[in-house]
Order: C-alpha cells, then structure tokens, then sequence
C-alpha cells in the first residue's frame, strides 16, 4: 500500500521547533505575587521548549522518512494537538492576566491549533492518515 507524505504535519512540526526556539531566545516578565500568572509562566521554562524542540523535530523527522507503521501519525497528531491546546491556554491565561486583550501570538497558537484539529477530523480514517 502506497501512502502519501504528510505534509500537513510537517508545516506543524517546522512550526512546533520554531516556536521551541522563539521560547528559548524570549525570556517574558515572570511576576512570582501572582500565583496564576507564575504558573502559567513555567511554559517558557526549559523543560517545556526542551519538549517543543525534541516532539517538533521527532515528528519532522518523522514525516521527512514518510515513516506509516505503528499509527505513528496519529500518535504524532494527537501529540502536536496535546501540546498545541497547553500552549493556547497557557497564552490564554496569561493574556487575561496582564492585558485587557487577546495578543496576536495567542490568536496565532489558536489558528495552529484549529488546523490539527481539522486535519485529524477529515484526514484520518480508523487511525490511518487518508491524505
């Protein structure tokens, strides 16, 4: 059976290092009185870019071997989607906390994820990418 590369999850995946570095390299204000706010801000700790960094380029290359068994898109899918959806609350959180209005990387991170969503609901028949 011939498959079709996943090019949907390559673009995600280019995206999850990037924004791994971008966290990396940005180092946001932390207000330690505000318990929620502090929480929220452990995202952007190293650990958390450590798993952007080492699940984005796990899956890209993934997708670049065009690697099928085990349902291996589907868990990588699920996986992106899991860390993409912490990332839109953390934001999220942090947006209500410290400003009146949504930021543009919080909307960014909801497009993103919307897209997984998407491509896991009409691309995937029984665990196995239909591309």
């Amino acid at each position: 059976m011939q498959y079709k590369r996943n090019n949907s999850l390559m673009i995600t995946s280019i995206e999850t290092v990037m924004m791994g570095l971008v966290m990396i390299f940005n180092h946001p204000y932390d207000d330690p009185t505000r318990p929620v706010f502090h929480a929220m801000n452990l995202f952007q700790s190293w650990p958390m870019c450590a798993s952007l960094l080492v699940l984005g380029g796990g899956v890209l290359i993934l997708t670049i071997c065009n690697y099928h068994k085990y349902f291996a898109d589907f868990v990588a899918t699920v996986l992106m989607a899991a860390l993409w959806m912490a990332y839109l609350v953390a934001f999220f959180v942090q947006d209500a906390f410290s400003r009146s209005s949504v930021s543009v990387a919080t909307i960014l991170i909801g497009f993103v994820f919307i897209r997984i969503l998407l491509d896991a609901f009409f691309h995937f028949e029984r665990g196995v990418w239909c591309g």
